[in-house]
C-alpha cells in the first residue's frame, strides 16, 4: 500500500541528478497530439533540470511491459490535447496510468486533458462549460497548500471547453471522488450566477496531481508556475524516496520509435546537384550606390515578359530580384500524385520526371543546399543574398481533402534555381549585383554598366498600363463567397470549439475572378506583371512578391512573416492574428483598444503558444524566447496584432521533433532552416490550434482545396539564410492553355474563429481582408469601391 500523501513532509530537496551519478532524472511525457506539447517539455526541462522522453497517446508500451518501462522514470506528465476524456481514443495510454497497482505507483502530473482524465477515472464526470475559455487569461484562487504552497492566487492561461463537474455527482460517484482533493478554483459567471470551476486536484492517497490550466503558456504567470512545478517535483521525489523507487537508470531514446517516415534517399537529388554544377562556392559581386531604380525597374530591365521570374519585395531592409542565367532551372512537385519535374531554362539538360514522397523532396532540398553552400562573398546584405527562390504553393492540410485537384491548381511546390540576382537595400538605395557562377566577372561588369545608364521607368508607362488593365478588368466577373454559407461554416467551427475539438479554427473562403484573356501574346504574358504593379501601389506590404513560374502566376501583398533564419543560428516567426480596418476615424489608439479585447488577444495568444511549440521542436529546451507579444502594428490598410518569437539552433542539442534526423548534424543553417520550414508548415496562423486536429476539421468544413493561398513564398540563400512570407492578400492563377478565352484568378480570405466570434463579425473581417486584393481587379474608375 502506498503511503498517504498526508504522511509526507515534502521536505526532500528537489535535486535533478541522482546521487552518485551525473545522469539527469527522467520524466515521461504523454503527448495527446497537442500543438503546445513541446512547450510543456521545455518547461519541465528548463525549470526542473530533468530529461524528458515523449510518447504519444496511441503508442504501445515497449515490450508490452508498462510496469518495467515506467521503473526508469521518476514521474509521468500527461499533457493537454484536443478531444474529450470520455473517448478512449482521445486519451489512449493515459488510462493505463490510473490502473497501476499500489506497488507500481509513480508520481503523475496531468495538464488540462490529463487533469480531466484523472478526475473522470475517479468518478467526477466531465461536461461542457457554459462557454469555452480558449486562450483566455484568468486569475484563479488556490488552497495555498500542497503544490500551491505560497501561491494564494495565480494568473494562468486557459484552453478548455470541458470541466470537472462536481455539482451533480451521484452518491456512488461522490464516494469514489472522495479520494480527490481540489486545490484551486475559477469563479465563472453564468446567467447572473457564479460557478466555481475546479482548476487543480490531487489524490489523497496516491501521488497523482492535475491542473486544468496551461502553466507552459507564455501568458501564464511564469514565476508562480515555476514555484508550482518545484513544489510538485519536491513531493514527487519525496514519494519515490519513501517507497524506494529509482536506481534503474535511463533508457535509450530509441526504445520508443518516433512517428516519422523513413524514406530512401532520392536519386533525383544527385540530378539536381548536376544541374547546379555551374554554381561555385564563391559569390562574385559588385555594387551600385544610391541608385534611383526601384525593384520593379530592375526586374523589367532583365526579366523579359514570360521568363520565369521571382521578385521578393520588402518594405523592410532588402528586396531581391531573380535574374535569368544559363544555369537557371525550375522544379515542380505535386503532393497528390507525388510527381516531381525538373526543367532547365537553357542548355542541354532535358526535362526530368520522377516519383518521390514528400519527405524525400525535403531530403533532396536539404542535400542540394548543403552541397552548394556559398562560403564567401558579400556580407553587405545579410541575411538576404540569393541562391534560389522557392514558392511552397500549398498548405499540407489541403492534401487529401474531399475536393479533387483541379486543372486550375498550380503545383504544390514550385522552385526557381538562380545563380544570378540583385539585392536592393531599401534604406540606402544601393544595389548589390551578385553571381555564384564560375568566372562571371564579365557579366557583373556589363550588368553594372547597364544599370548605371538605365533611366527609372517608374510611372513612365502608368497611363498605358492602366488603360490596358482596365480593358480587361471591365469584363471581369467576380464570384464571392455566399454570406449565408460562410456564416454556417462559422457556426460549424464554433460547434467544434465548444466540443473541445480545437481551441481556434482559421476558416477561409475563396473568391474567383474570371477575366477575358488579352487578345495578343504580349498582353497575355504582361498582364500578371502589370496587375502586380497595381497591387503593389494600392497596398504596399511588408512582403510584396511576384512569381511567374511556368503556368503559375502569383501576385502578393502579404503583411505576414512566416519564417526567417539567418546564416548563423537564429530562427524567427511573426504570426499575425487580430485585424482592424484602417479608416479616417480609426487611429492606432482605437485599434489597440479594439485588439486588446479578450477575443482578439485570445486569437493571437493561441498562435503564439503554437509557434513556440513549433520552434521548441526544432531548437530544444532553452532555445526559444518571445521578443514581442500581442503588439499592434500599422500594416498599410489595416492594423494588425503580431507576436515575434525567436529560436536558436544548436546542432548538438536538437529539439525532440528532429532528434531522429542525422543530417541535422550539419553546421549549415540552410539545412536547419529547411527542416524548420518542413516541420512548421502549414502556418499555424492559417490553421488554428491544435494544428493537426484543426486541419482535419477545416478540410471538412471548407470542403475545398486552398491551393497557393495560405501557403508560403520566399527564398533560400546559398549562404545559409532564408525568408518566407505567408501567402495572404494574394491572387494567383494558372495558365494551362494560352488559347483559352478566359483566365481565372483566385483570392483567399478568412479569419480565426474562436468561441467569442460572431458570424457577422467574422464575415465583416473576411470582407475587409478580401477587399485589399479584390479591389485591384476593379477598373481604375472603380478602384477603392466596396466590393
Amino acid at each position: 500500500m502506498a503511503p498517504l500523501l498526508g504522511s509526507w513532509d515534502g521536505s526532500e530537496p528537489a535535486q535533478s541528478r541522482k546521487a552518485g551519478s551525473d545522469a539527469l532524472k527522467s520524466i515521461l511525457y504523454v503527448d495527446a497530439y497537442d500543438s503546445f506539447s513541446y512547450n510543456v517539455v521545455a518547461m519541465l526541462e528548463e525549470t526542473l533540470g530533468v530529461k524528458v522522453t515523449v510518447m504519444t497517446i496511441d503508442s504501445e508500451w515497449p515490450d508490452g511491459n508498462m510496469h518495467e518501462f515506467l521503473r526508469h522514470y521518476e514521474a509521468v506528465v500527461l499533457g493537454p490535447g484536443p478531444g474529450n476524456p470520455n473517448l478512449p481514443k482521445d486519451v489512449g495510454i493515459m488510462r493505463d496510468i490510473w490502473n497501476l497497482q499500489d506497488n507500481e505507483l509513480l508520481p503523475v502530473f496531468g495538464i488540462c486533458l490529463g487533469f480531466q482524465s484523472l478526475c473522470l477515472h475517479h468518478g467526477v464526470p466531465i461536461d461542457r462549460l457554459p462557454y469555452p475559455l480558449h486562450g483566455q487569461v484568468r486569475h484563479i484562487s488556490t488552497s495555498s497548500k500542497d503544490i500551491f504552497e505560497g501561491l494564494p492566487a495565480v494568473e494562468v492561461t486557459l484552453y478548455h471547453s470541458l470541466y470537472a463537474k462536481l455539482d451533480t455527482l451521484s452518491h456512488s460517484h461522490r464516494l469514489l471522488s472522495e479520494g480527490l482533493e481540489f486545490l484551486a478554483w475559477l469563479s465563472l459567471e453564468n446567467s447572473g450566477s457564479e460557478n466555481r470551476v475546479p482548476m487543480a486536484v490531487r489524490h489523497r492517497q496516491k501521488p497523482f496531481w492535475g491542473v486544468q490550466f496551461h502553466p507552459e503558456s507564455c501568458k501564464s504567470e511564469k514565476d508562480a508556475c515555476k514555484v508550482l512545478l518545484h513544489n510538485w517535483w519536491r513531493m514527487a521525489l519525496t514519494f519515490n524516496k519513501v517507497v524506494g523507487r529509482g536506481g534503474y537508470g535511463t533508457l535509450s531514446e530509441t526504445i520508443i520509435t518516433p512517428h516519422h517516415d523513413m524514406s530512401a534517399f532520392p536519386d533525383v537529388a544527385y540530378e539536381m546537384l548536376r544541374w547546379s554544377s555551374a554554381t561555385s562556392a564563391v559569390s562574385a559581386h559588385c555594387s551600385l550606390e544610391r541608385s534611383h531604380l526601384t525593384p520593379e525597374d530592375v526586374s523589367e530591365v532583365f526579366n523579359k515578359p514570360g521568363v520565369p521570374t521571382v521578385l521578393f519585395q520588402s518594405n523592410g531592409r532588402h528586396s531581391i530580384i531573380s535574374l535569368p542565367s544559363p544555369g537557371s532551372w525550375r522544379l515542380e512537385y505535386s503532393v497528390e500524385t507525388q510527381q516531381l519535374s525538373l526543367s532547365q531554362l537553357h542548355g542541354e539538360h532535358k526535362a526530368v520526371e520522377k516519383s518521390l514522397t514528400v519527405p524525400q523532396l525535403w531530403d533532396a532540398l536539404r542535400y542540394l543546399m548543403d552541397m552548394k553552400k556559398v562560403n564567401s562573398g558579400s556580407l553587405a546584405c545579410l541575411p538576404h543574398p540569393k541562391g534560389s527562390d522557392q514558392v511552397s504553393a500549398s498548405c499540407e492540410y489541403s492534401t487529401g481533402s474531399s475536393s479533387t485537384c483541379s486543372s486550375e491548381d498550380p503545383p504544390d511546390v514550385s522552385l526557381l534555381w538562380c545563380d544570378r540576382s540583385i539585392v536592393i537595400d531599401n534604406h540606402t538605395g544601393n544595389l548589390l549585383i551578385q553571381s555564384t557562377r564560375e568566372s562571371d566577372e564579365g557579366w557583373l561588369d556589363e550588368t553594372l554598366k547597364l544599370l548605371q545608364s538605365h533611366p527609372s521607368s517608374s510611372g513612365a508607362n502608368q497611363e498605358a498600363d492602366t488603360r490596358f488593365l482596365d480593358s480587361i478588368l471591365r469584363e471581369g466577373k467576380i464570384v464571392s463567397p455566399e454570406e449565408a454559407n460562410y456564416k454556417r461554416q462559422i457556426n460549424s467551427c464554433k460547434a467544434e470549439l465548444e466540443a473541445g475539438e480545437s481551441y481556434e479554427l482559421c476558416l477561409t473562403s475563396e473568391t474567383s475572378i474570371t477575366l477575358p484573356t488579352p487578345p495578343t501574346e504580349e498582353g497575355r504574358i504582361t498582364f500578371p506583371w502589370k496587375l502586380y504593379k497595381k497591387l503593389r501601389k494600392y497596398n504596399p506590404a511588408a512582403f510584396s512578391a511576384f512569381a511567374d513560374l511556368g503556368d503559375a502566376k502569383v501576385v502578393s501583398s502579404s503583411p505576414e512573416c512566416f519564417l526567417n533564419w539567418d546564416r548563423e543560428s537564429t530562427l524567427e516567426m511573426k504570426p499575425m492574428k487580430g485585424t482592424v480596418r484602417k479608416t479616417p476615424e480609426m487611429t492606432m489608439e482605437k485599434a489597440r483598444e479594439i485588439l486588446g479585447s479578450t477575443k482578439e488577444m485570445a486569437e493571437n495568444l493561441m498562435i503564439a503558444d503554437l509557434i513556440r511549440h513549433d520552434l521548441y521542436g526544432i531548437c530544444g529546451s532553452g532555445g526559444v524566447h518571445v521578443e514581442k507579444l500581442l503588439e499592434v502594428e500599422d500594416h498599410g490598410r489595416v492594423y494588425q496584432m503580431i507576436t515575434h518569437v525567436k529560436g536558436i539552433v544548436n546542432p548538438d542539442q536538437p529539439g525532440f521533433a528532429v532528434r531522429h534526423m542525422p543530417q541535422l548534424k550539419s553546421s549549415n543553417m540552410a539545412v536547419h532552416g529547411i527542416t524548420a520550414l518542413q516541420r512548421c508548415l502549414p502556418p499555424g496562423s492559417m490553421t488554428g490550434a491544435p494544428k493537426e486536429r484543426s486541419c482535419m476539421h477545416l478540410r471538412t468544413i471548407e470542403d475545398r482545396k486552398r491551393s497557393i493561398y495560405s501557403g508560403v513564398m520566399g527564398y533560400l540563400d546559398l549562404g545559409g539564410g532564408g525568408s518566407f512570407s505567408v501567402l495572404i492578400r494574394t491572387a494567383f492563377t494558372r495558365f494551362t492553355d494560352r488559347q483559352t478565352p478566359q483566365q481565372i484568378w483566385r483570392i483567399g480570405a478568412g479569419g480565426a474563429v474562436t468561441t467569442l466570434s460572431t458570424a457577422e463579425g467574422e464575415w465583416q473581417e473576411m470582407l475587409t481582408k478580401l477587399r485589399t486584393v479584390c479591389n485591384v481587379f476593379a477598373p481604375s474608375e472603380g478602384e477603392g469601391s466596396s466590393r
